[in-house]
Parts: C-alpha cells; structure tokens; sequence
C-alpha cells in the first residue's frame, strides 16, 4: 500500500472510502466526509501535513490575516455572507493568536522585578493599629491551611518596615479568620501570597487570563446584541465579531512585545497598545452601518459594559491558583 501513495493520496483506482466502503467520487466521500489522504506513510510528511492543517499555512491564512489586519470588520461581514471556507475559522484563529499572545507575554515578562506602584518610604511608615497579642495571632495562624501557615511564617520573620508584615498584622489584628465570610477567606489567602512573592501576580495573570477572557466573549457578544438588535443579527453573528476583534488585539499586542521600549520603535509600540479602540470604532462603522456619530456612542458604551466585567476579572485571576 505504502509504495502506491504519493504524497499521501490514495492511488489511482482506489475510489472506495476505507471508512465506510462507499464510493468515493471526489476527495471527499459524500456519506462520511473522509479525505483520500492516508498516514500511513514517511513520518516527515506527515509532520508537514499536520502543521499545515493545525495552524492553515496556506493562501486562507494570508487572506484572513489581509482582511483582519487591514479592513476592520470585513472579516465579520464575510462570515455573514456565509463565506466560510476561504478564510481560517474564528475560533482557531482566536485560539492561535491568544496562544501566541500569551506565550510571548511570559518569555518577555521578567518575573524577578516586581514592583509595588504607588507605595511609597513614607506609606510604609504610617502608624499601624495595634498589633494583634501573641493569643490573636496564634489564632490567626491555626486557622490557616498548612501552606499558608508556612507563608504567613516567613512573612513574619522580615523587617518591622516590611509592607507584607505590616499587612499580615493588620489582619491579624481584625478577627477571627474563621468567622469571615468566603469571600474574605478567599481574598485573604490570596494577599498572603502576593505578600509573600509578589511575582505570583504576574505568573496568575498569564495562566489565567486567557480562560477569563475567552469566557468573557459571550458577555461582549451579548453586549454588541442589545447595541445593535435593530439590525435583526443572529447573536452568533455578534459573538464572532467580539472574536475577531479580540483576536486582532491579541496580534497587535504580540508586535508591541516584540518591539523594544526606547526610540523610534518605542513610539510604535505605545501606538500597538493604542490601536485596538479605533479599530473597534472603524470595525462597528464597516459591519452594523451605522453613522459615525452613532458608532463612536455605541463603541463608548461597549467598552464600558465590558470593562466593568473584564477588570473584576483581572483581579480574580490574580487570586486563582494557576
């Protein structure tokens, strides 16, 4: 079998799909949707035609990316049109730009510099409430998880200056641990270990945010629906703009990490940080159809909706353990 394969395609005379034993006319079998291609075969081939049907290196990844890039919202409007085979699916160019995304953003991140903003010598030396007794912080402490504990532990055997101990006494000294509620509970250990590496914050920001956002994209669909439900969209029509105009700031973003921070490349990437908003606007303009006027309104208007569920959920992927 193997010596009659070329390129992985059945041989001449094999019109018979293997998976169900129809005719096959085309490449395609009509019954079960097969392909004529066959694996069994030399293993660098078959690398090759993986990559090339995992991540779409052929002419349908350019002419996303052209109409992506380039003209805001026609990507969307093609979708519409039920023009689908010509360009990469939505979801599997969400899923690669966001890997990509995040995958620059933690080999650029330099996790031994954090830095707490805002904090300053004289903050830290502001006159704490009374400090818990040995008996209140015993009990703080027993009322901990055993990792915690250990934190909190380390915390504690720091400077009298150090901004963490300051926070963990001042805890300490509120109450009993175990009469919070939940939530309190939860926000708490988390604090403990920020305090105690605070390059946690970052490291659960790139774990997590990816899951955050992508669950996000239903709320912004939802959003862009009740914007525009005089359109008469199918919502799925809306969620797949929320999609690609996520995705085009995944890709604006990876170019600004590339980018160094000083001289003429610095000014490019503050304007790679910049350009999602007027893209958005143009991208609204270019497939809802509406006037200016109203676009910039109702892009205003998203961008707040959204922006009131996607910091709350920055701030709880830094307390997810990831």
């Amino acid at each position: 079998m193997s010596e009659s394969i070329h390129d992985g395609i059945a041989p001449a005379g094999a019109r018979d799909c293997p998976n169900c034993g129809r005719e096959r006319p085309e490449s395609f079998c009509p019954q079960c949707g097969q392909s004529d291609r066959y694996y069994a075969r030399s293993l660098g081939s078959v690398v090759v035609e993986f990559l090339r049907e995992m991540f779409e290196l052929d002419s349908r990844l350019f002419r996303t990316l052209k109409l992506l890039l380039f003209r805001p919202g026609s990507l969307t409007r093609e979708f519409s049109r039920n023009r689908r085979v010509s360009f990469v699916s939505p979801v599997r160019l969400y899923i690669f730009a966001s890997f990509a995304f995040f995958l620059l953003l933690s080999l650029f991140r330099d996790f031994g510099e954090m830095v707490v903003m805002g904090v300053t010598e004289e903050d830290r030396e502001v006159a704490l409430p009374r400090p818990p007794t040995e008996e209140g912080l015993a009990a703080f402490r027993a009322a901990l998880p055993p990792e915690q504990r250990r934190k909190v532990d380390d915390i504690l055997g720091r400077s009298e200056d150090d901004l963490g101990r300051q926070a963990v006494l001042f805890v300490a000294s509120a109450g009993d641990f175990e009469e919070r509620s939940w939530i309190e509970r939860f926000g708490l250990l988390g604090m403990i270990d920020m305090f105690h590496d605070p390059s946690v914050i970052p490291r659960r920001l790139i774990a997590n945010m990816p899951i955050a956002m992508f669950c996000l994209l239903p709320f912004l669909g939802l959003v862009l629906a009740a914007f525009h439900f005089r359109k008469k969209r199918f919502y799925v029509e809306h969620l797949v703009f929320a999609i690609h105009v996520q995705t085009f700031t995944f890709c604006i973003y990876a170019v600004a990490l590339l980018l160094p921070d000083s001289g003429p490349a610095g000014w490019l990437r503050v304007g790679c940080l910049l350009i999602p908003y007027p893209y958005f606007v143009i991208a609204l303009r270019r497939y809802y159809e509406n006037g200016w006027i109203l676009t910039v309104a109702k892009s205003v208007g998203a961008y707040m909706l959204y922006s009131l569920v996607l910091i709350p959920a920055f701030v709880i992927s830094v307390f997810v353990t990831g």
